[in-house]
């Protein structure tokens, strides 16, 4: 399986959510579609396509990607006013991304020649 890197988090094919939103650079992208790359402390965690950070998380979240930083509602004592939460996915369920990161990843361009050698 083929591996990208970027600063030094490595993602496969298998990594991204939703490739069928991936727009190649060039191609008309009026809403700005790229990619974010979803890790924690280097360990990815999704590779997700969207127009912001918040449609990329929300993607993420109803994928199951980020469950790792889903609140229980055990653990909802933990955030009084529910600071610090952040609400996502379609169920806008609660959760804590403090330490989540991201790469915002640039649109390559389409090459059949460098798929047809990636077989």
């Amino acid at each position: 399986m083929l591996t990208a890197t970027v600063n030094h988090i490595s993602f496969t094919d298998a990594d991204v959510v939703n490739p069928e939103d991936f727009v190649p650079d060039g191609e008309t992208n009026p809403y700005n579609v790229h990619g974010y790359l979803l890790h924690d402390r280097g360990l990815t965690l999704a590779v997700v396509f969207a127009d912001h950070f918040g449609d990329a998380l929300d993607v993420a979240v109803d994928a199951r990607k980020l469950d790792r930083f889903r609140v229980s509602e055990e653990d909802m004592g933990d955030y009084p006013d529910e600071e610090g939460l952040s609400f996502l996915g379609n169920a806008s369920e609660p959760f804590d991304i403090e330490a989540l990161g991201v790469e915002v990843l640039p649109n390559p361009r389409l090459s059949f020649v460098a798929l047809f050698n990636a077989r």
